[in-house]
């Protein structure tokens, strides 16, 4: 069931993560044909890693080449029917597979896609199906080692996972219809935002429509912009004549003014572009998106300008994979580790480094978190071949993710080897709007951005500065402490023309052995410097982060991975912190006076005091007085085990596509975290779900690391309850339940939200030479046979009346001032009552907003208006306050528009509406310029 006002024409959308048969390894003859025997296949579902690997990545002694390791071809089966016939169009929708793809529909080889393992494709499958019938569907995913796609044949710090590890849908559609971004610099939807100002911007948007029919097709396309709450606050129609198999792109512009929001990490406001086609007058597909309007730039002295106001970016990189489960992440993974980056107040995330999933990015949008994006590579390159698929890999990348306003700058760059004059001029070609980044690092390349706009470069030892370029330190050193992060964060704010400094790494992740056989490049397989741990527990420096960067108070103790040998460490955003020792005050302090840490907001607090048993308590003041404060026990023994689940504020889906991450944290008798314990947890569960184990990668019983625990439980097929238990030898049991739901695998329902297209009437009123305002109806007249108007988008009758003699003034003079055009006319009364009455109203509330700026100087602008409202609620009168600081000049508004009043009201249908203004002020000219009348409910 679709919400109200949600128009899909033919369109459908059917997410295929469930239900897929799977084998490992190739076979011959391909297991490709409608026969073949799958049943002793495993069942599986989508996003799926072939082979799960262990904490530490099977201790494979293999280098970060990765010829061999996980190198496997893959092979996945599905019966699917579909519900259409040949008058449709039918394509199969991948967001990315590891690495090359094979297809396979009914026996028939329908294609392959060998260009990237990190960027989405689709195929086109309509002439493979039988329609209404059941199809077999055969996908060969081939992740062995290639010479041509990147970052293969070279080594890297991330290892390839193989497999289906992103969704997978069906689209069906008419064969009038919008095409997919990826197929062309003109296709799909291309939305920018070419004027952002203050208060008003400008949106541009393209749309390729196809006509794969054999005859001319009269196209229209109605597209709504769409606000926050769901109304259309514009409509923008246009039609053309589309050859037979040909395309056509319809190229629509508005500016917003009224209900206009930027989008910024403080205030991530987005719209929602919905564009319905038309095959004459009826509705064939449809397509919906969301932008924001933001500016930014670079300019001396200021580093990095957002919406006019500097802005300094803090954050972190983010790899992709989970352990275990490598890079078969659901959905609710990434909006969850993104909220993490969010709530510990990172403005700015690098994905690195590789084209990264969909939902990250949706997610980054929606919680105001910049996004610097890259194509898969890492140090090396190839040949002819291989850069040709890096840039198309690129062109893809981008051209899915360009709507985003959360994305500001596109890697034009090698990792390591700085800015590469291909990827910069490929990267420029599909969105000159948008920064790029050289991806350099101090020991080699050019030491300024090259051919990019920013050099973004590496910095572990305290390298030197460009002499004038831009720099975003896009890697620096971390430690659980926070005293790394906070020495470079420092650093590099230091210096006006840096913007940027993001820390490697936001959480753990797995990496090979390097190609060097070298103790000083020994490596374990899981690094130990994120942020967050690889099963994104928060570690310390989290905490500074929080401290530095959100605004709330905040005060908190490290715990003893960090509070140790004769220094506690306390984090806090207030001016001064007192720690005490089970109620006895040990010091009060200001932040750490370091040079080191002089322009961070809120340095760390580092108390030299030896902890060695009790009860820590630190409380933060501001301006003296008590803002907030934290309490932290001495560890003691293992006591008992407490059960989390890593998110519990999203669905969880049953039939195993979405799974949870089930954490097991050993407390003491206090509910102190016992972060030295060495325990193993032994999982179990029972009800509705299974854990995630082969029994091969030592899961479980699970290792603790920093006194957490953690295993993977995804849902059985059906819904219901699911109860996790952990023991220990020695400890408390913990158990902990939760609920799957059934999984909607209509991937446009899920998503689509109500649509409430009330027209907006924008009505301005004046005498015969009135000037009208641009856009907006114009109701002229100069006698009293002219008091009646019918709106044109609504057939609301609206009548005005006086007990006096009612004025028109339009003598063509003009005013100054945002809708000047609507003040500088109107009708006026020299005394008395003025009213407004409507009818032929729908049932509803309304929104209306009234002007009344005299252009007689016979009396001063002000809030002196009465007005009432009569409706079915019965009647209501208030003294106008709208407007805060009168006006003084008759002729001028300065920045804001006319002198006006802001009423609702409600309306049964039937009977009119009145609104009648009065003026407090006996003197003068009480006066009416226009409204504008739109329902919101």
């Amino acid at each position: 069931m679709l919400p109200t006002g949600f128009e899909v024409g033919n369109r459908t959308k059917t997410n295929l993560n469930l239900g897929w048969k799977f084998h490992l390894g190739d076979l011959e003859p391909h297991p490709s044909s409608i026969n073949f025997d799958d049943s002793n296949w495993e069942n599986v579902s989508v996003p799926h890693t072939p082979q799960l690997v262990s904490y530490e990545l099977d201790s494979i002694k293999e280098t970060w080449v990765q010829e061999k390791y996980l190198r496997d071809v893959s092979w996945y089966r599905k019966k699917l029917k579909i519900e259409a016939d040949n008058s449709q169009k039918i394509f199969l929708e991948f967001e990315a597979v590891h690495n090359a793809t094979e297809l396979w529909v009914n026996g028939k080889k329908v294609g392959n896609y060998a260009v990237n393992g990190y960027t989405p494709f689709h195929f086109d499958i309509s002439n493979f199906v039988q329609f209404g019938q059941e199809n077999t569907i055969a996908i060969k995913a081939d992740n062995t080692y290639n010479q041509t796609i990147a970052p293969d044949p070279h080594r890297t710090d991330y290892v390839k996972f193989g497999g289906l590890y992103r969704d997978v849908y069906l689209v069906t559609t008419n064969k009038l219809h919008v095409n997919f971004n990826w197929e062309d610099f003109d296709a799909g939807v291309h939305i920018t935002t070419p004027t952002v100002n203050k208060n008003n911007g400008t949106v541009t948007i393209k749309t390729t429509v196809k006509n794969e029919n054999n005859t001319a097709k009269k196209s229209k396309i109605i597209t709504n912009i769409i606000n926050n709450d769901g109304f259309v606050i514009k409509k923008l129609i246009s039609e053309t004549s589309i050859a037979a198999n040909s395309s056509h792109t319809f190229r629509q512009s508005t500016t917003v003014e009224d209900d206009y929001h930027l989008w910024s990490p403080d205030s991530p406001y987005l719209y929602r572009v919905n564009s319905v086609i038309y095959d004459n007058e009826t509705p064939v597909d449809f397509v919906e998106n969301k932008f924001g309007f933001r500016k930014f730039s670079l300019e001396k002295g200021k580093g990095f300008v957002l919406n006019g106001e500097p802005l300094f970016l803090v954050g972190a990189n983010r790899h992709q994979n989970y352990p275990n489960i490598g890079d078969a992440v659901p959905n609710s993974f990434h909006y969850n580790e993104a909220l993490q980056y969010k709530k510990a107040g990172m403005n700015i995330i690098r994905l690195s480094h590789y084209t990264q999933d969909d939902a990250f990015i949706k997610a980054c949008d929606e919680l105001g978190i910049f996004v610097y994006e890259e194509p898969s590579t890492w140090i090396e390159w190839g040949d002819d071949m291989w850069f040709e698929n890096l840039e198309q890999a690129t062109r893809t990348m981008i051209r899915n993710h360009r709507n985003h306003p959360s994305i500001i700058v596109w890697g034009a760059g090698i990792n390591h080897r700085g800015p590469v004059p291909r990827m910069q001029t490929v990267a420029k070609e599909e969105d000159p709007f948008r920064l790029t980044a050289s991806a350099s690092a101090p020991w080699d390349g050019p030491k300024n951005e090259g051919v990019t706009d920013v050099h973004a470069t590496m910095d572990y030892r305290r390298t030197e500065f460009p002499e004038s370029a831009f720099t975003m330190v896009m890697e620096h050193g971390s430690s659980p402490n926070a005293e790394v992060n906070q020495f470079h964060i420092s650093r590099y704010k230091g210096n006006k023309n840096n913007f940027a400094a993001i820390t490697w790494l936001g959480a753990d992740y797995n990496h090979l052995q390097p190609d060097i056989v070298d103790d000083q490049w020994s490596r374990d397989f899981m690094t130990t410097y994120g942020v967050l741990s690889p099963y994104r527990v928060p570690k310390p420096v989290y905490y500074w982060y929080q401290s530095e960067l959100v605004k709330k108070p905040i005060v908190h103790i490290a715990d003893e991975t960090a509070s140790k040998d004769g220094k506690v460490r306390v984090f806090s955003n207030c001016q001064e912190v007192e720690l005490y020792q089970d109620g006895k005050l040990i010091a009060k302090q200001f932040p750490d006076n370091d040079i080191t840490k002089t322009n961070l907001n809120h340095p760390s607090f580092t108390f030299k005091y030896n902890w060695k048993n009790g009860t820590l308590k630190a409380v933060g003041y501001s301006n003296g007085e008590k803002a907030t404060e934290f309490v932290r026990h001495k560890e003691g023994k293992p006591h008992h085990i407490r059960i989390d689940f890593n998110i519990n504020n999203q669905p969880f889906y049953a039939g195993g596509s979405d799974i949870r991450l089930v954490y097991a944290t050993i407390l003491d008798e206090n509910g102190e975290v016992v972060t030295q314990t060495k325990n193993e947890i032994h999982f179990s569960v029972s009800g509705a779900g299974e854990l995630i184990d082969n029994g091969k990668i030592y899961a479980n019983p699970a290792l603790v690391y920093n006194g957490v625990a953690a295993i993977y439980v995804k849902g059985t097929d059906k819904p219901g309850t699911l109860t996790i238990t952990a023991k220990a030898n020695g400890l408390k049991t913990g158990k902990a339940s939760i609920n799957t739901v059934d999984f909607n695998t209509n991937e446009i329902a899920n998503h689509a939200k109500a649509i409430y297209d009330f027209p907006i009437e924008r009505v301005d009123i004046g005498g015969d030479k009135q000037l009208v305002q641009f856009e907006w109806q114009e109701w002229t007249g100069s006698s009293n046979n002219e008091l009646k108007h019918k709106l044109k988008d609504t057939n609301i009758q609206v009548e005005i009346s006086a007990d006096q003699t009612i004025n028109w003034l339009g003598n063509g003079t003009s005013m100054i001032g945002d809708l000047s055009f609507v003040g500088t006319d109107g009708v006026y009364i020299e005394s008395g009552e003025l009213s407004l009455k409507l009818t032929n109203l729908k049932a509803g509330e309304y929104a209306i907003e009234t002007f009344h700026h005299a252009r007689k100087s016979d009396i001063k602008l002000t809030n002196e208006i009465e007005v009432s409202v009569e409706d079915v609620d019965g009647s209501f009168s208030r003294i106008s306050d709208d407007h805060i600081v009168n006006y003084y000049d008759n002729d001028s508004s300065g920045e804001r528009n006319p002198l006006s009043i802001k009423s609702t009201f409600k309306s049964d249908g039937t009977n009119p509406v009145v609104l009648k203004f009065k003026s407090i002020n006996q003197k003068g000219t009480l006066w009416l310029n226009g409204f504008i009348l739109k329902q919101i409910k």
